[in-house]
């Protein structure tokens, strides 16, 4: 008995890298017969795990084993009727065996891959409803199969990758089908309530004081006898003329404002005032504004976005808008746009583990534009090649109020959670007043004025997922459905804008509006 030699082993190669296209034939018109790999009447597949043994007993003697290739699969000739093959290193290769009249006894396709036996134990015992086979390939690993979740799959590729270790280069090709749905909508419910209360308490004093004993001159008409009959007419201009005697006289106001709100709001506003007239002359005069406002006003924001996607991936939904924000300018004054989004925009990506389980990953926001915290460009001048002066308006860019969560959650089919809520409360109050006079008792209210601003908001999002499959057409319904639009004469004499809305003349209510569009829920 001995081992094949190399040229000879690599000449069996050549031949046996013809393909399995060239089947087993009789000979030709030459005498010559072609055999392919495992073609023959002799011919076995066998897969030998790495690193151990196959022992093969012949019926007959054998005179002559070959490998074809020796550094994936040797063997040892123990007996005439007994050889062992020894799995060396990952691959594929063939051996032949022949007895002393050069008669082929036995053709060996040899597949060298890790043994799964004991792994295939490990899943029966650890997983039991795993339908799945693990199989080599090529030193990687191949499962197959079906399994009822997606946490059954996620058990199965973790015991085999604790199995295989961390071996350089070995991947794990995953086919397992999964049983259960992988369809997931998602109904989020966006609520949010602000509440506003502003107070406004304002006095403002103004007055005209004059004393003293020396003349001053006043602004008076002028008369004078233009016609001739002895009756002064008025000639329509004015002049100084020497008033009353005084030698002192100004005025005084104390003005303040409300510096929170920026100005004053709707409410009831009053003013007394007293003048001292001597004559036709205004001597003094003393007045009082007095305003008392008061705003209280509420914000109710409510939106439900729906949106499907596939276990595993990805969806984004956006009902809203895109403002124009600049970003760039080049040397000729050429602005470049950008566009921002606004609105109600959620994203999810949803696993589905189980029937009872379901992993999401959730981003929500509602966004709207503002005045408060928006940039303004300041106005410039320009200057062209021609000496021309021209102003370029300043830019005004909105600025967004956000109300933005994002979460990792489990939740089950239909059942819900309160992702994320927010309770927020701020006051802001001010004072204006009149240093030195507002310290005097009782009467120092008489020279301040209080700004108040209170804000309350509460914010709370709750998701909802479900597993749904598709369904009929005609089994959906649509906010449209059942909408018609009146006549002319029923629109001009009895002021109706539609003929009927809801199904069978029935009014329309929430059912309506919180159908499963598109999808049964389950």
């Amino acid at each position: 008995m001995r081992l094949q030699s190399p040229l000879r082993g690599g000449l069996l190669l050549a031949v046996a890298a013809m393909g399995p296209g060239f089947a087993y034939a009789a000979p030709n018109d030459m005498g010559t017969v072609i055999t392919a790999p495992g073609q023959s009447s002799v011919s076995q597949q066998v897969t030998l795990g790495l690193n151990k043994s196959l022992i093969i007993d012949l019926e007959y003697p054998a005179a002559d084993v070959v490998i074809t290739n020796p550094a994936i699969a040797d063997a040892v000739v123990q007996t005439s009727r007994r050889i062992i093959f020894r799995g060396v290193k990952y691959g594929q290769t063939n051996a032949f065996v022949f007895d002393r009249d050069g008669n082929q006894l036995l053709n060996l396709e040899i597949n060298v891959e890790t043994d799964m036996t004991s792994l295939h134990q490990l899943i029966e015992r650890h997983i039991p409803d795993a339908r799945v086979n693990v199989e080599g390939l090529n030193g990687n690993v191949l499962i197959t199969g079906s399994v009822d979740d997606m946490a059954q799959n996620d058990q199965v590729e973790r015991l085999v990758s604790a199995f295989i270790g961390a071996a350089d280069g070995t991947q794990i090709v995953n086919m397992v089908e999964i049983a259960a749905k992988d369809q997931v909508m998602l109904e989020v419910r966006i609520v949010e309530m602000q509440r506003t209360a502003i107070k406004q308490l304002g006095i403002s004093l103004s007055g005209t004081p004059a004393f003293g004993d020396m003349a001053k001159l006043v602004e008076k008409q002028l008369f004078s006898d233009t016609n001739g009959d002895g009756i002064p007419e008025d000639t329509g201009t004015t002049g100084l003329v020497p008033g009353l005697p005084q030698s002192f006289a100004g005025n005084v106001s104390a003005s303040n404002s409300f510096p929170i709100q920026g100005r004053a709001i709707g409410g009831l506003g009053g003013t007394l005032s007293y003048s001292n007239y001597v004559g036709a002359d205004l001597q003094s005069s003393v007045g009082i504004a007095l305003d008392a406002l008061e705003r209280i006003g509420i914000v109710k924001t409510l939106a439900e976005p729906n949106i499907v996607a596939m276990s595993g991936e990805s969806a984004k939904f956006l009902a809203g808008g895109e403002f124009p924000v600049p970003v760039g300018q080049d040397r000729n004054g050429n602005v470049t746009i950008d566009f921002k989004p606004y609105g109600v925009g959620l994203g999810f990506t949803p696993v589905v583990l189980s029937e009872g389980r379901i992993s999401l990953k959730v981003s929500t926001e509602v966004s709207e534009l503002t005045s408060q915290g928006a940039f303004q460009g300041d106005t410039r001048s320009v200057i062209d090649s021609d000496g021309n002066i021209t102003q370029v308006a300043g830019v005004t860019i909105p600025a967004l109020s956000v109300r933005r969560a994002e979460s990792v959650i489990e939740l089950p089919s239909g059942g819900s959670m309160m992702m994320a809520g927010l309770i927020q409360s701020k006051t802001r109050q001010t004072l204006d007043q009149i240093p030195g006079l507002k310290k005097l008792p009782v009467l120092g209210a008489l020279f301040q004025s209080r700004d108040f601003l209170q804000d309350e908001s509460e914010l709370v999002v709750i998701v909802t997922p479900y597993l749904v499959d598709p369904t009929q057409k005609d089994q959906l319904r649509t906010p449209a459905d059942g909408y018609a639009n009146a006549s002319d004469a029923k629109t001009i004499f009895f002021g109706k804008l539609n003929e009927q809305y809801g199904k069978d003349g029935a009014p329309v209510d929430a059912e309506n509006y919180r159908s499963p569009v598109g999808f049964i829920e389950e």
